[in-house]
């Protein structure tokens, strides 16, 4: 045998679906010619692409982050309000190109209740004010007799909104990012936001920006930590190298990790952490190819090696469900996106059919778990290219997650291989489950781990489904190289 793995009928926490959102910005054809296309025949009467609406809902999109991102510091949401033909066009300060402001808040909120997904609005801290941020939220989410309610229900919405997730501030600790400041800068910034926006709707919860970083994410919780809900961590990834794509997964629940002891240290325990920006992305394309083509960069060619790495994110936030209350993934559609589009069709990349399998093919319970397996280690680098080399140690060849659905009463195995070009076959013990004989296994893989899905060929990389008689509640299991399987073993009782 190459492992061995053990499930109990204990439950050791409860998954929160909102690590399985996604984020969308103003970024290359993440918005326009992705989500939204007025001039498509792909689309609705709204501009909504219609094969793109359906994709999202297969993975029912649990919440959804906007406007950015970078873009947010140099956005004014009044541009982006009223009838299309009285919004103004400008400059896209932040990626380049023009801003129709033709989505804005209205077509977001309406975009997310298409897909039954929250809303998570960012602010910016750069070129707008505290007045902007607060007259936002009157906007969205109050009834009161006042000029932006007013306003509101003149462009055809009565109803509030009630958005509920507000984030200040984007990566703001970055020179990158307009409206840059220290962390003592920010935390005053940021406690007077909080402070006086849940004064007008003490309903909402707000997210802070977290830096990666413990100085500052120290400072930040010392000084703002009683009027945040939040703090979020980003974390970007990838390389040619196979073995340190997918072991960067462990990096990114070390950070995880780092991130919820200064919270517990300082017995902040009301507040959770979002990794409300995670992916893969290293291939940069050159300044010059941005400038030329401006409305097709950063659209990364996801390989199957990209897609376990995304299973080893999910298996980082089940095993830390209590601290770790929602993620998003950047982006949704074409820039750094899950899907891409064209103008005549869409691909689903293998990040995609890792979200189809976690959303609707595991539980929300998680269970106690052991694996015993074969380690590595890396020497790799994070993010870009030749920035952040970091080493891990210990890292699994073989991991997973055992869950409980308790709708379908069934226990839900993910496990992935991350050998190579090295089969597995393990000793499964689960004597300690009342299951069944007969299993689903969904399983996603394909020959080289470098293999994509494009428009000639979309369904290269894609989810194999197989039924399993299962001979006894200890027994083999083979588990091909480079893949992730989940299982569904249906219970004769449920679990108390």
């Amino acid at each position: 045998m190459d492992g061995y793995l053990k499930v109990w009928k204990v439950k050791t926490g409860e998954i929160n679906d909102l690590i399985y959102g996604h984020f969308i910005e103003h970024l290359g054809r993440c918005i326009y010619g992705g989500i939204y296309d007025k001039n498509s025949p792909k689309s609705d009467e709204r501009g909504f692409r219609k094969d793109v609406l359906e994709a999202v809902k297969k993975i029912q999109c649990p919440i959804l982050r906007w406007p950015g991102g970078n873009f947010v510091s140099a956005y004014h949401w009044q541009d982006g309000i009223g009838p299309l033909d009285k919004r103004p066009t400008r400059l896209n300060y932040i990626w380049g190109g023009l801003e129709s402001n033709e989505f804005g808040t209205d077509e977001f909120i309406e975009y997310c209740k298409e897909i039954g997904a929250e809303s998570y609005f960012a602010i910016g801290l750069g070129t707008s004010t505290l007045d902007e941020a607060l007259s936002w939220l009157e906007y969205t989410n109050l009834d009161t007799p006042t000029e932006y309610v007013d306003l509101r229900k003149k462009y055809g919405n009565s109803v509030p909104y009630r958005v509920k997730y507000w984030g200040i501030g984007n990566e703001v600790y970055g020179d990158w990012q307009v409206g840059h400041s220290s962390a003592n800068e920010y935390s005053e910034k940021l406690r007077q936001y909080a402070l006086f926006m849940k004064g007008i709707d003490p309903s909402i919860k707000v997210i802070a920006v977290g830096a990666d970083n413990p100085e500052w994410d120290l400072t930040v919780l010392k000084h703002a930590g009683k009027v945040i809900d939040y703090i979020s961590i980003h974390q970007y990834h990838g390389s040619n190298n196979y073995y340190d794509t997918v072991a960067s997964a462990y990096y990114v629940e070390e950070r995880l990790q780092l991130l919820d002891s200064l919270i517990k240290h300082l017995q902040l325990d009301h507040i959770k952490i979002a990794l409300d920006e995670w992916n893969v992305w290293y291939q940069v394309i050159p300044e010059v190819e941005i400038i030329e083509k401006k409305m097709v960069f950063l659209e990364e060619p996801y390989a199957l090696k990209d897609a376990l790495f995304a299973a080893g994110v999910f298996f980082a936030l089940h095993r830390r469900c209590d601290s770790v209350q929602m993620a998003n993934l950047a982006q949704m559609v074409n820039a750094l996106g899950m899907i891409k589009t064209n103008s005549q069709s869409i691909v689903l990349t293998p990040i995609y059919h890792v979200f189809d399998l976690f959303v609707n093919h595991t539980g929300r319970t998680c269970l106690g778990i052991e694996i015993a397996a074969d380690k590595y280690s890396i020497k790799a680098k994070s993010f870009f290219e030749g920035q952040l080399s970091f080493q891990l140690h210990n890292v699994p060849y073989l991991d997973g997650s055992a869950t409980y659905d308790e709708k379908r009463r069934m226990i839900c195995l993910a496990l992935g291989n991350f050998y190579l070009d090295k089969n597995l076959e393990v000793k499964v013990d689960l004597s300690d489950l009342d299951i069944t004989k007969d299993a689903n296994c969904f399983e996603l893989n394909s020959s080289d781990v470098m293999d994509k899905n494009d428009f000639e060929n979309p369904s290269r990389v894609q989810i194999n489904s197989r039924k399993m008689t299962i001979p006894d509640r200890v027994f083999s299991l083979q588990i091909p190289a480079h893949s992730l399987s989940v299982i569904e073993f249906p219970l004769q009782t449920g679990i108390n």
